[in-house]
């Protein structure tokens, strides 16, 4: 799939929240249409990279959050949509 891989937190293995990074690039129209279909929630989350490691601002990261069938829901969703997107260029 597009979407990269599934987050591990200690609520996963409860079966509660996971969290599911966005590809940059992806248009915020499509993001919101799969938030509003799926129990899935936008949020940003901070990205660790070596090159700003020892920088006082961190990077952040729209990410989707919910539980893993939502995701994976609101993911084929979004895969779906933006294969749409391109058929447009063919």
């Amino acid at each position: 799939m597009i979407l990269l891989a599934l987050m591990s937190t200690q609520d996963e293995k409860k079966g509660k929240i996971c969290y599911r990074a966005i590809p940059p690039g992806t248009p915020y129209s499509v993001l919101a249409e799969a938030t509003n279909r799926f129990n899935v929630e936008l949020a940003e989350k901070e990205v660790m990279i070596p090159e700003v490691a020892d920088s006082n601002v961190t990077p952040r990261a729209w990410i989707l959050k919910g539980e893993k069938e939502e995701l994976m829901k609101a993911e084929e969703f979004i895969y779906n949509k933006m294969l749409k997107m391109l058929e447009k260029f063919k």
